[in-house]
């Protein structure tokens, strides 16, 4: 039975006040304003999201108070399409230039003093992004975090090979861009094709997405700008969290690789590598309990701000002070282990460790000679995934060694390590199957 739910908009907080701010088209965009404490003029942190403003899920309420708290204003708001915001419900399409709008509409206000900067995560961390690529001057800084300028697409990599597609783009459209309003619902994944399971929610729903349609068609214009749109615009400081569980992590390496090619960009790069996975579950609490979770209990959420905002705030104090030189320019966490700091990415100190799949199943250090490898898939007994939920892999966290004895995984395995390592950066697999 397919079960439906619809969630509209939250109640608008009692210390926050809701504005309708223009854009250039006369489409207005609700936004709540914080702005308690001495009525001088100060910077505002501006973020802009699709999962409702004063929702639970994003609980950016705790989150603006606790920047206004750190001597900033703060405004967050619907992007457009979305919950109290007026205008077409399109992926990616109006970031850049509702970005530049809001930015300029925050920077006239009395109570801001002409300074932006720009802070979330993921598709409200590429809206960070976006506007960075609209060139405000009023913009000062952007603190990305678990997300990236390509956000969810199939990123080519100029080779021939491409990253393997997530079809969680396609559940997302059909859940979050269908209206204004957000729809939990889960799919009969084993229904083939597996688009009638979509087709069956849609026609319960009455309306369809278009992002979705366009999508499932390979017509698809709801596409970000690409890095190189970035790339070219006036370059501003910019902090990147990656988190080493993300399942979203392969798009912030995308920009974070781009950007460090680019002179002027590099120079205003920071980099924060933790380990966290996209609902910023941390490894130290994996798998999460009760007491750990965030998500649920508001002690929990209260304990994980200072590691969830801090490291943005003082980026933003440092840049609005003119002594962004005095961070370092990678601060990284060593799983089960310390932090360490680095002045470039990777660490001077670090090497490359690249092993190649053997036809015996062993890793090795050359090329080995060819062979085959193969196995049988029985799609009425798939291999487990890591976790229920791919964007909170830490959540529940379980040991997947048993899979790897299973008749439909093939495991390789290499050598001993001579002696104490620590792996740390990107993991990439190139695969060719035939």
């Amino acid at each position: 039975m397919l079960t439906i739910t619809q969630v509209g908009p939250a109640g608008v907080p009692d210390d926050a006040v809701q504005v309708m701010i223009p854009m250039r088209d006369a489409t207005r965009l609700a936004a709540d304003l914080y702005l308690a404490g001495p009525p001088d003029p100060r910077p505002a942190v501006l973020v802009r999201l699709p999962y409702d403003k004063d929702g639970t899920y994003c609980f950016m309420p705790v989150i603006a108070r606790y920047f206004l708290a750190h001597g900033y204003r703060v405004v967050v708001q619907d992007v457009r399409g979305k919950y109290r915001s007026e205008g077409a419900t399109e992926f990616a399409v109006h970031e850049p230039d509702d970005g530049h709008d809001t930015i300029a509409w925050v920077a006239g206000q009395p109570w801001c003093d002409g300074r932006v900067v720009m802070w979330g995560d993921s598709y409200y961390g590429y809206t960070a992004v976006a506007a960075a690529i609209s060139a405000h001057p009023a913009l000062r800084a952007i603190a990305p975090r678990v997300t990236g300028s390509q956000l969810s697409t199939v990123l080519e990599h100029g080779d021939g090979t491409s990253d393997v597609e997530q079809t969680a783009r396609k559940m997302y459209f059909a859940s979050h861009y269908v209206d204004a309003d957000r729809y939990e619902w889960e799919p009969a994944w084993d229904t083939r094709p597996l688009r009638a399971a979509f087709e069956e929610f849609f026609r319960r729903l009455g309306r369809r997405s278009a992002n979705f349609d366009a999508e499932f068609e390979g017509t698809s214009g709801f596409v970000p700008q690409p890095v190189k749109a970035l790339l070219e615009s006036p370059p501003v400081p910019a902090l990147y969290t990656i988190g080493w569980f993300d399942n979203c992590a392969v798009w912030s390496w995308h920009d974070v690789r781009a950007l460090s090619r680019h002179p002027a960009w590099n120079d205003r790069l920071r980099l924060r590598l933790e380990a966290i996975d996209h609902e910023n579950y941390w490894l130290g609490h994996a798998p999460v309990g009760p007491d750990d979770d965030h998500a649920a209990d508001p002690a929990a959420l209260e304990r994980m701000l200072p590691r969830y905002l801090d490291p943005a705030i003082e980026f933003f104090d440092a840049v609005l002070a003119g002594d962004l030189a005095a961070l370092p320019r990678v601060r990284y966490e060593v799983c089960h282990g310390e932090w360490r700091t680095s002045a470039e990415w990777p660490p001077p100190e670090s090497s490359d460790l690249e092993f190649f799949l053997a036809p015996d199943a062993s890793l090795t250090s050359s090329p080995p000679a060819g062979g085959l490898l193969q196995w049988t898939h029985d799609p009425s007994d798939p291999v487990p995934s890591a976790g229920a939920n791919p964007f909170a892999a830490l959540f529940d966290r379980s040991d997947l060694s048993a899979a790897g004895e299973r008749a439909d995984v093939l495991r390789f395995t290499g050598p001993a390590a001579p002696g104490d390592l620590d792996l740390i950066g990107a993991v990439t697999l190139t695969l060719r199957l035939t």
